[in-house]
């Protein structure tokens, strides 16, 4: 199973994002083999960077949010069942402070834990992920 991480989901979305085309066809072939999972908090970050008109121009509306979403969510790959961790919270507490995590790196910690705890790695460029014991996969290796 693949967990998305924010930034593989906001260049899926936005077309004129760099990493667009890697992102969606990523995305794409990831929910065609089946597995993909995106935690509530990555889509709470989903909705707040591409509704920010100070990141996107133009900002996207919420009907164009609801739709992207509604597309993955409803995909036969799409895991609906993984929303968040299944531990208990003191475990992704002590992921944070095991690999001193503070401010935006919180947000990427509850990613991992839920990775972890659904046994899943991570699609990201993010260089961060590899402070935490979770497997990261690339969308595409030619991109960073």
């Amino acid at each position: 199973m693949i967990v998305l991480d924010v930034n593989v989901l906001v260049a899926a979305y936005l077309t004129g994002h760099a990493f667009h085309e890697a992102a969606r066809s990523f995305l794409d072939s990831s929910l065609d083999v089946g597995g993909v999972a995106v935690p509530d908090v990555v889509w709470s970050g989903f909705a707040r960077v591409v509704t920010n008109a100070a990141i996107v121009s133009p900002p996207a509306t919420w009907a164009e949010v609801r739709t992207f979403a509604n597309a993955v969510q409803q995909h036969p790959g799409y895991r609906r069942d993984v929303r968040g961790m299944t531990s208990a919270p003191d475990s992704f507490l002590i992921l944070c402070q095991t690999n001193g995590a503070s401010g935006n790196k919180v947000s990427d910690a509850y990613v991992a834990a839920v990775a972890i705890d659904h046994n899943a790695s991570v699609a990201t460029w993010d260089s961060d992920f590899g402070a935490f014991p979770v497997p990261v996969v690339e969308p595409s290796p030619d991109v960073r």
